[in-house]
C-alpha cells in the first residue's frame, strides 16, 4: 500500500489546507488500496485554525519537505540479537536469512552495536597467534550451542577466561596448569577424575565434561565448587567449536557504530554508508532500534508520491517536489505548469477556490459530503472568494456555496464575516507574518514580484502599522531576491484596499491606481490579488518591456 500526500502550497492559506484535507478524505473513499495522508507545508493561519476548530477537526500536519529520506527505503522489521544471546545466532541469521549486519540490543530494543561478517572474521581469526585469547562467557549460552545440560551451576553468570582441553596425561596437564598466572580456564575434559577434582580444587569458573554416558558414573564431589559443571553430549572437538560461539553478541560486536534516524535525507546517510566497512547502518530513535538502512537499500527508488492542491507551479510546492512523483493536480489559479515525467490527472478551471472544485468532485464520483466536510469546503470558498465578493467568483462557486450551506446547517454570509474576524488585527500580529502568511512569487519579462495579500475587516489600523509593514515588506523581498514587492491590504466589508510596495519607480508611476503617499495605493473595489491586481501589475511590466 502506497502513501500519497496531497499538499497545498508553500504559505497556505484557508483554501489550500481545507481542500487538501477534504481531497484527501475524497481520495480514501475512492481508492482503498493506498493510503491518502492530508499534509500542509507552512504554518496555519488564526482563521484557518478557527475554522478547522469550529467543525471539530484535526488540521494536517506540517511536512517540511518530501526529499527521499531513509523511512522511505529503511527495512523497518530488523532482525536484532540482544546482547546476552550467543553469536552462534548471528550466524544462523547470516546463514538462514542471508542477513549481513546484525543489531546488538539491550531491554527489548536499546541499541549497543552491531555484529556482521566484518566482526565475526576478526573474533574467530585471532590476529595474534603466539598467545591465548581470553574470551568473555556467559555461563547459559552453553546449553544455547552445546547439545547437553548443566549438572552443577556456578556462582558467577558471566566471567573471562581461556579455554584449555585436559587430554594429556595428569602430570603433563598439572604442570601446565601451574604454569599459568590465573586459574581463569575453561576446562574441556572426559571422564577423567584426577584432572577433574583438580580443577575443582583450583576453582576454575567452568568444567564441560565430554564423553559421559552416565552422570551416576560421575562420582565426584562438586561440594564447595564454585564454578559451573556442564555436560556436553557432543563429542571434544565439535564442544570446542560450538563453545566459542556461546559466547555473548557483546563480546564481539562493534560498539559506537555510527547511526542515522527516519528523518534523515538519504543523500546524507549515502555518504556514511558508503564510507564506512560495515555495509549496513542501524536507524534509531532515541536510543532505541527502529530498522536498518544498507548499502543495498540505497538503490532503491525512493520517491514520494503527491498530489497537488491550490497550485501549478514548482516555486509554489513544498521543497523537494521536483524529486518526487506528481500524481495529481487540482487548481484554480492561471497555469505556470509543472512539468512531469509521466502523464497526470489535471482538474483545474476558472473557479473562485480550489474548494469549489473538490465539492465538484465528491458530486461527479457521487460520494456523500458530511457536515464537517461541508462545512470546511465552504469556509475554503468563502475565504478565496471574500464572501462571495471577490470579482474571481464564478456561478459555479455561488451554487456550492448554497449546497455546502445548507449541509452544514449554517448562513454563509454570518459565517463569513465570524471567519474573518477571527484573523488577527494588524496591531496584534507580527510584521513579517502578515507579509509571508499568504505570499506568492510571480517572474514576468525578467522581473521578480512577490505579492502579499491581507483580509481585515477595517483599515482604520493601517496608518499606525504602516511603517512596520514597509520594513518587514523591505526585508522579505530582499531575503527572496526579488525586483518589486507588494502588500495588498484587503477590507472585505468595504471591499476596497490598500497597497503598499517596495519602490519600484518606473513601474509605480504607471499604476493605475491613486496614490494616497510614498509607495501606498488605494484601491477601491479591489479584492482579488490573482483577478484584479496581478493582471494590472503584469500590464505595467510588459509596457515597461516594450
Amino acid at each position: 500500500m502506497s502513501e500519497i500526500l496531497v499538499i497545498g502550497h508553500k504559505n497556505p492559506d484557508t483554501d489550500s489546507i481545507a481542500s487538501a484535507y477534504c481531497y484527501a478524505e475524497l481520495k480514501k473513499e475512492l481508492d482503498k488500496s493506498n493510503r491518502y495522508l492530508p499534509a500542509r507545508c507552512g504554518n496555519i493561519n488564526k482563521q484557518t485554525r478557527y475554522i478547522f476548530d469550529r467543525f471539530g477537526v484535526t488540521p494536517p500536519p506540517f511536512i517540511k519537505d518530501v526529499y527521499p529520506k531513509v523511512s522511505d527505503v529503511m527495512t523497518h522489521k530488523v532482525v536484532a540479537i540482544d546482547v546476552n544471546e550467543p553469536v552462534y545466532g548471528v550466524i544462523r541469521n547470516i546463514d538462514e536469512l542471508k542477513i549481513r549486519i546484525t543489531p546488538v540490543v539491550s531491554g527489548g530494543n536499546r541499541l549497543e552495536g552491531v555484529v556482521s561478517i566484518y566482526e565475526l572474521s576478526e573474533f574467530l581469526a585471532t590476529r595474534d597467534v603466539q598467545t591465548k585469547p581470553v574470551l568473555h562467557f556467559r555461563a547459559e549460552n552453553f546449553a544455547k550451542v552445546i547439545k547437553g545440560h548443566f549438572h552443577y551451576r556456578g556462582k558467577d553468570e558471566e566471567f573471562s577466561a581461556t579455554v584449555m582441553i585436559g587430554a594429556m596425561p595428569y602430570d603433563r596437564f598439572r604442570e601446565r596448569m601451574e604454569a599459568q598466572e590465573t586459574s581463569d580456564i575453561v576446562l574441556v575434559v572426559g571422564k577423567r577424575r584426577d584432572i577433574i577434582e583438580y580443577a575443582v580444587r583450583r576453582q576454575l569458573p567452568a568444567i564441560i565434561l565430554t564423553g559421559i554416558k552416565d552422570e551416576q558414573d560421575l562420582d565426584i564431589d562438586f561440594s564447595g565448587y564454585e564454578g559451573w559443571v556442564y555436560i556436553s553430549e557432543l563429542d571434544t572437538a565439535e564442544t570446542m567449536r560450538r563453545l566459542q560461539l556461546s559466547l555473548p553478541t557483546k563480546a564481539v560486536m562493534a560498539k559506537n557504530v555510527p547511526t542515522c534516524v527516519e528523518e534523515d535525507y538519504l543523500e546524507t546517510v549515502r555518504e556514511t554508508l558508503l564510507s564506512i566497512d560495515h555495509k549496513g547502518m542501524p536507524v534509531v530513535k532515541e536510543d532505541r532500534l527502529s530498522g536498518i538502512i544498507t548499502r543495498s537499500d540505497l538503490i532503491k527508488k525512493a520517491q514520494r508520491q503527491l498530489i497537488l492542491m491550490d497550485h501549478n507551479e514548482m516555486g509554489q510546492a513544498v521543497d523537494g517536489a521536483d524529486s518526487a512523483k506528481i500524481l495529481e493536480i487540482v487548481d484554480h489559479h492561471r497555469l505556470g505548469t509543472i512539468k512531469t515525467m509521466t502523464p497526470i490527472h489535471f482538474f483545474a478551471k476558472p473557479v473562485g477556490s480550489t474548494c469549489t472544485l473538490v465539492f465538484q468532485q465528491y458530486r461527479i464520483n457521487g460520494v456523500e459530503v458530511d457536515k464537517s466536510i461541508a462545512g470546511l469546503l465552504l469556509s475554503g470558498i468563502l475565504s478565496d472568494t471574500v464572501i462571495l465578493k471577490s470579482p474571481t467568483t464564478t456561478d459555479e462557486d455561488i451554487r456550492a456555496v448554497e449546497e455546502l450551506s445548507e449541509i452544514a446547517g449554517l448562513d454563509y454570509s454570518e459565517f463569513g464575516v465570524d471567519m474573518f474576524s477571527a484573523t488577527d488585527s494588524l496591531k496584534t500580529r507580527k510584521p513579517e507574518s502578515v507579509i509571508t502568511t499568504d505570499f506568492k512569487m510571480y517572474e514576468e519579462f525578467g522581473v521578480t514580484v512577490g505579492i502579499s495579500q491581507v483580509e481585515v475587516v477595517t483599515l482604520e489600523e493601517v496608518e499606525e502599522v504602516k511603517d512596520s509593514l514597509f520594513e518587514a515588506l523591505e526585508t522579505v523581498m530582499n531575503e527572496k531576491q526579488a525586483d518589486w514587492g507588494m502588500l495588498l491590504i484587503t477590507d472585505i466589508i468595504r471591499e476596497e484596499s490598500i497597497l503598499l510596495t517596495t519602490g519600484f519607480e518606473a513601474a509605480e508611476k504607471i499604476l493605475a491606481y491613486n496614490k494616497e503617499g510614498s509607495q501606498q495605493f488605494r484601491l477601491p473595489g479591489v479584492l482579488s490579488r490573482k483577478k484584479q491586481l496581478l493582471p494590472e501589475v503584469l500590464r505595467v511590466l510588459e509596457e515597461l518591456n516594450g
